[in-house]
């Protein structure tokens, strides 16, 4: 190799290299500056229009105190657990149903991703007016029907948090039907050949192949959802406020009161710290999954 055309690769690797400066800023700028802030910030007692005071790690230790945000936790848990396994579960038996090439089932597929390109925002608004104890449309007809619901979907505690998942459900099942179909569709044609010619059953093939070829797919749409159901805000915003009393306040809603009401933007960012902990953990633990999979 000649020292002109080492000289070329290496003007390749500098030009490549360029491409990768706009989205290191965006990620410097954006990702790495503010996260690193908001850990450096939680260890002192900042407040709006006070002097920040270093206090190590009080913020921390009053957060062990703290039921409201403890059971905020606790009520993310179960609203994540909840709402991610439905999606991933009726993401899989839809997808399972649209497997299917014909006109009729790519209109389908489409008409299928419109909940998803709501905001969740405006998704909690219109299902919020939907919810209305008095002039609901969904409350009017359960009524109808003779279900007991008390005052109102979103008023009663024991209601509340399971409404707020139904809505999550339908806004965000769509998106677990498009990366689960993707998954169906890359799976080799081999294996279903020769299990049909060895004469095993649709319920054999699906539990013996399917399943395992799909593993990696379900837990990537797994993590996704995950991460992201953890950082739920918008649509409890939207609909209940955290109410009836705490039911549905998430952490994020109550890391917000802590911020925005009280103030207490150092203790805010311990609080969202930990958040971001337990998020890494799952993403971590789910990761190793996936590839242990793959190996596999």
């Amino acid at each position: 190799m000649t020292i002109s055309s080492l000289l070329s690769i290496d003007r390749k690797k500098i030009t490549l290299m360029w491409f990768l400066v706009p989205i290191s800023v965006y990620m410097v700028v954006f990702f790495l500056y503010p996260v690193l802030y908001n850990v450096f910030i939680g260890f002192f007692e900042l407040k709006l229009g006070r002097t920040p005071v270093f206090n190590g790690l009080a913020n921390y230790k009053e957060m062990l105190s703290d039921t409201q945000f403890l059971g905020s936790l606790v009520t993310t848990l179960i609203f994540v657990s909840a709402s991610v396994s439905i999606e991933v579960t009726f993401g899989m038996l839809i997808a399972f149903l649209l497997n299917h090439e014909n006109r009729l089932m790519e209109f389908i597929r489409t008409f299928i991703l419109i909940p998803t390109v709501f905001t969740p925002l405006v998704a909690g608004l219109v299902w919020k007016s939907l919810y209305h104890p008095d002039l609901g449309i969904i409350t009017y007809y359960m009524r109808k029907m003779g279900i007991d619901i008390g005052r109102g979907l979103i008023v009663e505690r024991s209601l509340a948090l399971g409404s707020i998942v139904v809505v999550d459900v339908w806004e965000w099942t769509p998106l677990m039907v498009i990366i689960i179909l993707a998954g169906l569709k890359s799976l080799p044609t081999e294996p279903y050949e020769a299990a049909r010619i060895d004469g095993a059953g649709e319920l054999p093939i699906f539990f013996r192949i399917t399943l395992p070829l799909l593993k990696p797919t379900l837990l990537v749409a797994l993590l996704i959802r995950s991460l992201d159901a953890l950082k739920v805000f918008d649509i409890i915003w939207a609909i209940t406020g955290g109410g009836p009393g705490t039911s549905t306040t998430v952490a994020n809603l109550r890391i917000y009161e802590v911020g925005m009401n009280h103030l207490r933007i150092g203790y805010a960012a311990a609080l969202s710290n930990v958040l971001l902990i337990i998020g890494v953990v799952v993403g971590v633990f789910l990761i190793k999954f996936i590839y242990k999979n793959e190996r596999l």
